[in-house]
């Protein structure tokens, strides 16, 4: 059985509207896919503190804080599917999704997640959209993961989401392709910054090692310092 996590960095618990969003996306989905199962962590629930800057987890490979993040670690490793989503909050990704990934900082710089597929999940009231997807997905790409897709809707208030079913038939799409992906009939297709970034990333490992310890080591005993992205994908299965 797949299994879908969803990360949604809202303060809110029970009246996001880009929960309700990623909701019924995962409803859509059981209708062309329904050998998985799926789980939503809010941001809001979950005690998650702001990185420290401290750099021990270039030495350790482990953060210092021992808080909610592990388990949001743990459950992206295990994921076969992760949706990322956030509202937007001043034309960007809000505060509680930035910290996710400052947490797992070091995460970057091994392509902790290489070759994961993920989806976007943005809601606004208005402007900022295309922005904040942008800003997203660069980050879940600097993890190593593959897009394949996103999720967009117009709501205002928390709880007020006047376009949801138009959005619901929109993302009837992306259902599709996503159930292709989880019962392995086609297989998430690496982009250009794919490449580009596990090339530089490759560099900074090699030629930073004083400074990122234990980004070399794991780079060196996974052999990837002589391996291009998709020979590093294939090592990693």
């Amino acid at each position: 059985m797949k299994k879908i996590t969803a990360i949604i960095g809202s303060p809110l618990t029970k009246k996001s509207n880009t929960k309700a969003m990623v909701i019924d996306f995962l409803n859509i989905l059981k209708k062309y896919y329904n050998d998985f199962k799926s789980e939503i962590i809010m941001f809001g629930e979950k005690n998650i503190n702001f990185c420290k800057g401290c750099w021990v987890c270039t030495k350790t490979g482990n953060c210092i804080i021992k808080d909610d993040m592990i388990e949001i670690q743990n459950k992206l490793i295990e994921a076969d599917l992760i949706i990322f989503g956030t509202p937007v909050y001043e034309q960007t990704v809000s505060a509680q999704t930035k910290v996710i990934f400052d947490r797992i900082y070091v995460w970057m710089h091994i392509q902790k997640l290489i070759g994961k597929p993920f989806i976007t999940a943005i809601t606004t009231a208005a402007s900022g959209l295309i922005r904040t997807e942008k800003l997203l997905k660069d980050m879940c790409i600097y993890l190593g993961a593959i897009p394949i897709g996103h999720l967009r809707g117009k709501a205002f208030r928390p709880g007020e989401f006047p376009d949801r079913e138009k959005v619901k038939n929109k993302n009837r799409k992306i259902a599709k392709k996503a159930a292709n992906f989880l019962n392995g009939k086609t297989f998430p297709k690496p982009t250009l910054n794919n490449k580009w970034i596990f090339l530089g990333m490759k560099y900074k490992a090699k030629y930073c090692k004083d400074m990122l310890p234990y980004e070399y080591k794991y780079w060196e005993e996974r052999g990837w310092f002589k391996k291009n992205y998709k020979q590093a994908l294939s090592l990693n299965k």
